[in-house]
């Protein structure tokens, strides 16, 4: 056994061995995929058995611990790894003979195994593992969620160049693309007017996030009125406790270029400390095509003006932590802040309906919780002093 930071191990375990292989029966494997509070979920085939599998183009292949208990895959090492919270975790690694998506068949695959699928929230999506970035070398990628469609090729002529009404895609609707030091696909963007690259990561659900200490800078030469600043939890990390409260931000975007297509005036998704990103959130509004092997990523929007939904909140969101419906970040100058909201607090009800029973918790995770549908809210909850506190609030929207 060996401790080390998360990060290494990943990497590590990414990392392809000679015994690693895949063949193909044709060459386009394509099948269904499911796009589930912007997680991207296809069928994998392990033995004779279907299961639900996230296609992350920034992770690593993984299984959960149910399937290894059903299949008792040969353990080639186990590993202790410290996460983001400090916490200590035993890492399995083990080798899945064969595992095939559509018509590919890959050989002899290492995998970690994880608990993870069994805890709330991941529980939600009943997912039986990961499918990483050690799976895309010289492959094409497609994501089109107008058919539900999810295909992977070698034959990256014919993916890159048919739309799905057989038409040829012209060149504009791509931009270079290129893997970063962390392995993740990096696309050509140009943001404000600036030019850069971005890591594509499936895993996440973004549209974009900016990096949280890029917009900082921003903020301190100036007082931004286009920045939103909220203060709680923003990610469970993988030992799902201890997470801290901390900042993060939204910044007003005057425009997003990514290949011709254009977003105008929309508020960015929750800054990332790690670095800015854009995710499976952009699958809403076009085609996804990353070609790994000729350097491109091609994204052909639905509309011929997309347009973004604008960014509206009552100031706060609400997440379960140790059985009760606690307030899980607030957004600073909010009426909601203002009248004592903050990242902890503990929710009793919401228009007089107890939090106990708001909603099925997975429904409501997934699908968005129905008082957020409405435009005024009555939230009663605990304060400070654990004194019961009824507040009215009303939905502000931010464009």
């Amino acid at each position: 056994m060996k401790s080390v930071i998360l990060f290494i191990v990943l990497c590590c375990v990414s990392q392809k061995s000679n015994a690693q292989e895949s063949f193909v029966i044709n060459d386009t494997g394509t099948m269904p995929f499911e796009l589930i509070k912007e997680k991207i979920i296809i069928p994998v085939e392990i033995g004779d058995k279907t299961y639900r599998f996230l296609v992350d183009t920034g992770g690593i292949f993984e299984i959960s611990e149910a399937l290894q208990n059903e299949f008792n895959f040969s353990q080639i090492e186990s590993t202790t790894v410290i996460g983001i919270n400090r916490k200590e975790i035993e890492i399995k690694t083990v080798v899945v003979p064969e595992i095939r998506l559509g018509n590919w068949s890959f050989k002899e695959r290492k995998a970690i195994v994880s608990d993870l699928h069994s805890k709330y929230p991941y529980s939600c999506f009943e997912l039986d593992g990961m499918i990483g970035r050690d799976f895309f070398d010289d492959v094409a990628l497609q994501f089109d969620l107008a058919s539900n469609m999810f295909r992977l090729t070698e034959n990256t002529d014919d993916i890159n160049i048919e739309n799905t009404n057989g038409i040829t895609i012209d060149k504009k609707y791509r931009t270079p693309l290129k893997l970063s030091r962390r392995g993740l696909p990096d696309v050509k963007l140009r943001i404000n007017g600036k030019k850069e690259y971005i890591e594509f990561d499936s895993g996440s659900g973004d549209f974009y996030s900016p990096k949280t200490s890029n917009v900082i800078k921003r903020l301190n030469k100036t007082a931004k009125a286009d920045i939103l600043s909220f203060q709680g939890k923003f990610s469970f990390g993988i030992t799902m406790d201890n997470i801290k409260v901390t900042d993060r931000y939204m910044e007003k975007i005057e425009s997003f270029q990514i290949a011709n297509a254009t977003f105008t005036n929309f508020y960015s998704e929750f800054s990332k400390v790690s670095a800015p990103r854009i995710g499976a959130g952009i699958l809403k509004y076009g085609k996804v095509t990353l070609d790994y092997k000729n350097g491109w990523f091609y994204y052909e929007p639905y509309a011929e003006v997309p347009q973004m939904e604008p960014f509206t909140s009552f100031g706060f969101d609400i997440a379960i932590e140790n059985g009760n419906y606690k307030v899980k970040w607030t957004l600073e100058k909010s009426e909601a802040y203002k009248k004592g909201l903050r990242s902890g607090t503990i929710i009793l009800s919401i228009d007089d309906q107890s939090t106990q029973n708001i909603q099925e918790p997975c429904k409501g995770y997934l699908n968005g919780y129905a008082f957020k549908n409405k435009e005024k809210i009555s939230v009663r909850f605990l304060d400070s002093l654990q004194n019961e506190t009824i507040i009215e609030l009303s939905k502000e929207s931010f464009e």
